[in-house]
C-alpha cells in the first residue's frame, strides 16, 4: 500500500538518502514514516493509508467538542473521544477567537455549515473520496414572501437569513437582528434535516448570549429590508440545495489549497493565504490514488536539524510521488497534526513532531474508524520493532498482545528479559511470549552522520533540575540509539546522563560527541524583561496608520511625556480594522512575552498584535478581546512557540470585536506606552 522508497518530481528537493518504516493499524489501514535526506535538508513524512473498499473502515468528519463555536480541540483528543484509529486536522479556522472552521462541514449527511469558495474534502455514499468545490443555495418561504437563506450556522447573518441549530454553540448578541425559534410541522421530521416545513414557535430574547436548541432563523438588516419577519404561528418552508447533492454527501470539511487534479499539479485560484505559496511549513493534507486509496499526509517542519518542511508546490510534488490523482492541503503550520493507533496501543498517538512542541487545538478534522471485531491474541508486538544502535547499547523493549483487527489486548513479558543487548554485529533477535513470537531486526552502525542534544525542559529556571537526551542519526536518516558511546561535557566538566543535572543561575553550554559526530546545546536559563523604546522621540517615522478598507478613517499620533502612541479608529460605518504598523521593529533574543500599557476607552473593540517569525510567517494574537475599561491597564501577551526568533513586531491594531460577539460600531482612541519584552536566558 505504501512504496518502499520515494522519488517525487521537481520542485521536490533531490532525495540523496532515505529510510522507511510501515506498520499495520487495522484492516484496510496502514501507517508509515519516511525519513529523507534531501538537497535542501532533512524531511520527516508521516502517512496513513486507508482503503475505503475495506468494509470495516469508515471515514468521517469531527468538530471540536461537536460545536462550531468552541475552545478548539486537539486532533488526538477528537480521535480518542470518537474512537478513531487515525485522524488529521482539516480546515482553517478563526484561531484564538471563536475557533470556528471557515468552510463547509457535513456530518452524517447533515449540512452543519455552509461552504465557501475553497476546496472541500468530501466522502460520498459510495465511499469514494473527492476534492472539489461545493455550491450552496437556500431559500426561506413565508407565504408569498421568499428570503434568501444565505447561510447555515454563520453569525451574524450576511445578505439574508441565517439558519442556526445546536451545532453552532453559544450565540453572542448583535444589535438589529431578529431571531425566531422554529419547530418542524411534521412530528417525525428528521432532526438531521434542516430543510422542510416549520412553524414559528417563539421570538428569541437576543439581549444576552444564548445557546441554540433546535432550529432558529436569524434575520439581519438585509433580510428585514425585504419584508417583516414571520410571526409566531406562521408556517415557513426551507429549501436547501448543494452541488454535488447533499443526498450524496456523507461527510465533508474544508481546507486548501487544491494541489493535484487528474494526476497533475495545479495552482488553486481560491488558495488561502496565496502569499504563502513558496514558504516552507509543516504541512498536512490528503491525496487519493488511482485505486481509491486515501492518503493522510503530514510533514514536520520548522526544525532545521529534524525536518525543514515543504512549500505548497513541493507538497503537490510529494503527492505525485505517491502516484496521486488528486490532492489537497489542510490548515498547516502549527495546526498540522496526524495521529494514528500504534500497534499494541489502545488509542491513537501523534505521528511526527508538531512545530508548536505540542498539539494545537483546532476546529475540525478527518478521522478513520475501524469496525473490525475484537478477537483473540494473534500477534506479539515488540516496541521498538527494529533497533538501529551503536555497539554496546542496551535497549529496553515492551511487549504487547494484539488481535487480527489491530486491537490492543494488553502487555506481556518475553522470555529472557525485556531488553536487547546490542553487540558489534547486526542480527535478528527472535523474542517469545508463550506460543507467540516476533522478530526484532538489530542493525549496528559504527558512525553517526548527525547528533542532536536536548534537555527535557525548554525554558528552565535557575536551579532547576534537567535531564539530557541525545538522538543520533546515520547517513540514511535513521534514528540511532547512542547508548554509552555518548560523551557529555558541561561548564564544569563531564556529565553523567544518568544523574539529573542542576542548573546554575546563568545560561550554560553543553557539548556532546559520539561515534564521530559532535553537537552543542546552549541552554538559556531563566528570563529577563527589557524595556523597548517603541514610541519615543525619533520613532514616529517608523509607524504608519493603515485600515481595512484602505480608505477608512483613522490616525496615529504621539505624545512625548511619557512617550505614547494613540490609535484613532472609526467603526461606525464599514471600517473593519485600524492598524498601527511598524517597520523593522525587531525583538531581542528569544522572546517569550510582550507587555504593554493600554489606555482603554470602553469602546468594546478588540486589540491584536501581529508578529513575523524567523521563517517570515505572520502570526496575529489577541491582546485584549474586549476593551471594556477606561484608563491605563497593563496587558501581557505570551508568545506561542511558533513565533520563533528572530521575531519582529509588525503591528498593533483594533478590530470591531472577536469571539463571535457583537461588533463594536463605535469610534474611539486607544493609547499604548511602556512596551517591554520578556526574553529567555540570563547571560
Amino acid at each position: 500500500m505504501l512504496p518502499a522508497t520515494l522519488a517525487p518530481p521537481a520542485p521536490f528537493p533531490l532525495v540523496v538518502a532515505q529510510s522507511m518504516s510501515s506498520e499495520f493499524v487495522a484492516p484496510g489501514v496502514r501507517r508509515g514514516t519516511y525519513r529523507l535526506q534531501t538537497s535542501d535538508g532533512p524531511l520527516v513524512i508521516d502517512i496513513v493509508a486507508v482503503d475505503p473498499r475495506e468494509p470495516t473502515v469508515r471515514i468521517g468528519a469531527v468538530l471540536a467538542h461537536d460545536r462550531l463555536i468552541s475552545p478548539g480541540e486537539t486532533v488526538g483528543s477528537m480521535a480518542k473521544r470518537t474512537g478513531a484509529v487515525a485522524g488529521i486536522n482539516a480546515d482553517y479556522f478563526d484561531i484564538g477567537n471563536t475557533n470556528q472552521p471557515l468552510n463547509i462541514v457535513v456530518r452524517g449527511g447533515t449540512l452543519v455549515r455552509t461552504p465557501s469558495t475553497r476546496i472541500v474534502f468530501d466522502v460520498r455514499r459510495d465511499r469514494s473520496i473527492h476534492f472539489e468545490s461545493v455550491a450552496y443555495a437556500g431559500a426561506l418561504h413565508d407565504g408569498a414572501t421568499t428570503y434568501p437563506l444565505t447561510s447555515i450556522n454563520e453569525w451574524p447573518p450576511q445578505g439574508g437569513v441565517a439558519l442556526l441549530d445546536e451545532a453552532y454553540g453559544t450565540v453572542k448578541p448583535v444589535p438589529g437582528i431578529d431571531v425566531l425559534d422554529i419547530v418542524p410541522v411534521d412530528p417525525v421530521h428528521s432532526p438531521l434535516d434542516p430543510a422542510g416545513a416549520f412553524r414559528v414557535a417563539a421570538i428569541e430574547d437576543t439581549s444576552h448570549a444564548w445557546t441554540v436548541h433546535g432550529y432558529q432563523l436569524a434575520f439581519g438588516p438585509a433580510a428585514l429590508a425585504i419584508a417583516q419577519p414571520p410571526v409566531v404561528g406562521d408556517a415557513v418552508t426551507i429549501d436547501i440545495a448543494t452541488t454535488p447533492p447533499l443526498d450524496d454527501l456523507v461527510d465533508a470539511v474544508g481546507g486548501g489549497p487544491a494541489l493535484v487534479a487528474q494526476g497533475s499539479a495545479i495552482d488553486d485560484p481560491n488558495a488561502p493565504a496565496p502569499e504563502e505559496r513558496d514558504r516552507r511549513f509543516p504541512v498536512a493534507g490528503a491525496a487519493t490514488l488511482p485505486d481509491g486509496t486515501l492518503l493522510l499526509i503530514s510533514v514536520d517542519g520548522r526544525a532545521v536539524a529534524h525536518s525543514i518542511g515543504l512549500t505548497r508546490p513541493q507538497f503537490a510534488a510529494l503527492a505525485l510521488g505517491f502516484g496521486a490523482t488528486g490532492a489537497m492541503a489542510f490548515d498547516s503550520g502549527g495546526s498540522a497534526d496526524l495521529v494514528a493507533r500504534v500497534l499494541g496501543d489502545a488509542e491513537p498517538s501523534v505521528l511526527g513532531s508538531p512545530s508548536d512542541g505540542e498539539e494545537r487545538a483546532v476546529a475540525d478534522g478527518v478521522f478513520v474508524y475501524s469496525d473490525a471485531p475484537v478477537g483473540l491474541p494473534t500477534r506479539l508486538v515488540i516496541r521498538p520493532r527494529a533497533i538501529v544502535a551503536l555497539p554496546g547499547s542496551v535497549v529496553p523493549v515492551r511487549a504487547f498482545l494484539v488481535d487480527a483487527g489491530g486491537h490492543a489486548l494488553g502487555t506481556t513479558h518475553v522470555a529472557g528479559g525485556d531488553v536487547v543487548h546490542v553487540g558489534v554485529r547486526s542480527r535478528v533477535v527472535t523474542m517469545n511470549a508463550g506460543a507467540l513470537h516476533a522478530d526484532v531486526a538489530v542493525d549496528v552502525v559504527d558512525r553517526l552522520a548527525r547528533l542532536v542534544l536536548a534537555a527535557d525542559v525548554r525554558h528552565p529556571e535557575p536551579g532547576e533540575v534537567v535531564r539530557f537526551h541525545a538522538n543520533g542519526y546515520d547517513a540514511r536518516g535513521r534514528e540511532v540509539v547512542v547508548g554509552p558511546s555518548l560523551v557529555l561535557h558541561g561548564p564544569h566538566g563531564p556529565i553523567d546522563r544518568a544523574v539529573p543535572y542542576r542548573l546554575g543561575v546563568r545560561d550554560e553550554r553543553f557539548d556532546a560527541s559520539a561515534a564521530g559526530a559532535t553537537t552543542r546545546l546552549f541552554l538559556r536559563v531563566g528570563h529577563r524583561t527589557l524595556p523597548l523604546d517603541a514610541f519615543g522621540v525619533g520613532r514616529e517615522a517608523a509607524w504608519r496608520f493603515a485600515a481595512a478598507p484602505t480608505n477608512a478613517p483613522g490616525t496615529l499620533s504621539f505624545a512625548n511625556d511619557p512617550p505614547e502612541l494613540r490609535l484613532a479608529f472609526d467603526f461606525t460605518h464599514d471600517e473593519r480594522a485600524a492598524y498601527a504598523q511598524v517597520a523593522a521593529f525587531a525583538l531581542p533574543g528569544e522572546p517569550l512575552a510582550i507587555s504593554i500599557d493600554v489606555a482603554g476607552d470602553a469602546s468594546g473593540v478588540a486589540l491584536r498584535a501581529s508578529f513575523v517569525n524567523g521563517l517570515g510567517e505572520t502570526r496575529a494574537l489577541t491582546l485584549a478581546s474586549h476593551v471594556d475599561w477606561r484608563g491605563w491597564r497593563l496587558k501581557t501577551l505570551v508568545l506561542p512557540d511558533d513565533v520563533s526568533p528572530p521575531v519582529r513586531l509588525a503591528s498593533l491594531y483594533a478590530v470591531p470585536g472577536v469571539g463571535g460577539g457583537a461588533p463594536s460600531h463605535t469610534a474611539g482612541t486607544i493609547a499604548f506606552r511602556n512596551l517591554s519584552v520578556t526574553i529567555a536566558g540570563r547571560p
